[in-house]
């Protein structure tokens, strides 16, 4: 039988119980402290702290990467799996998103990545806060009849 190597733990199966490519990266951000150290304690325990470090350092970038190489219909529908599993609202999660946008983004990300990422979470907030906007207009309509 193969061991995983810390990179398939890590996607696999810590990464496997998280809905959604947002929610994976917001799992991943917020193991990450402000002094650019990822905290889990089980990982650091199994693989050691300098292999838990690169190992987390790899997923985060392989995440953003991927979110950046997503269609904007599809990172759509993946906000709405996340933000469902989390109990809020697309909008609000997005927002939370924006919010916390700069440490959505891995350690000695380049500019280009960074400005990508903002205009696609900026697409995003618009989508959701016009569709939050259309489902409160059109449940205020009367009846079809009426």
């Amino acid at each position: 039988m193969a061991l995983k190597s810390a990179y398939e733990d890590l996607r696999q199966t810590t990464l496997g119980k998280v809905e959604g490519l947002w929610g994976k990266l917001f799992y991943i951000v917020d193991r990450h402290s402000e002094e650019g150290i990822y905290q889990h304690w089980g990982f650091e325990q199994t693989y050691g702290s300098a292999a838990a470090q690169d190992t987390f350092a790899q997923v985060h970038q392989s995440l953003v990467g991927t979110i950046l190489q997503t269609r904007v219909k599809l990172l759509r529908e993946d906000l709405e799996q996340s933000s469902n599993a989390a109990g809020a609202s697309p909008s609000s999660y997005v927002s939370k998103l924006m919010v916390g946008r700069y440490q959505l983004l891995p350690s000695g990300c380049p500019k280009m990545t960074e400005l990508h990422l903002i205009s696609v979470l900026k697409t995003l907030q618009i989508l959701a806060s016009r569709q939050q906007t259309g489902s409160q207009s059109s449940s205020q309509l009367p009846p079809p009849g009426q």
